[in-house]
């Protein structure tokens, strides 16, 4: 049995009510619906993070390279300074 953590929160009545109907603990029904967040989050962060990493993979970075070259080029033209 995993180790639980005794806490205060304050919550509208109406949750209130609506939770200790639909379960015969409330802090159950609480504990569920904090738990099915979490895997939602998590489940968010993974297709967010897999969307990253195909990007990444698909970037052309010699592309990238050439044109942040460019900028830096332009911003030394704007303030002044060499190009090398």
């Amino acid at each position: 049995m995993a180790a639980k953590d005794t806490i205060s929160v304050t919550l509208d009545h109406e949750l209130v009510e609506y939770a200790k109907s639909q379960a015969g603990s409330l802090s159950a029904y609480v504990n569920e619906a904090l738990a099915a967040k979490v895997r939602e989050d998590r489940r968010r962060r993974a297709i967010l993070q897999a969307h990253r990493d195909r990007a990444h993979t698909g970037a052309d970075h010699a592309l990238v390279d050439r044109r942040m070259a460019h900028v830096a080029q332009q911003l030394a033209a704007l303030t002044g300074e060499a190009t090398q």
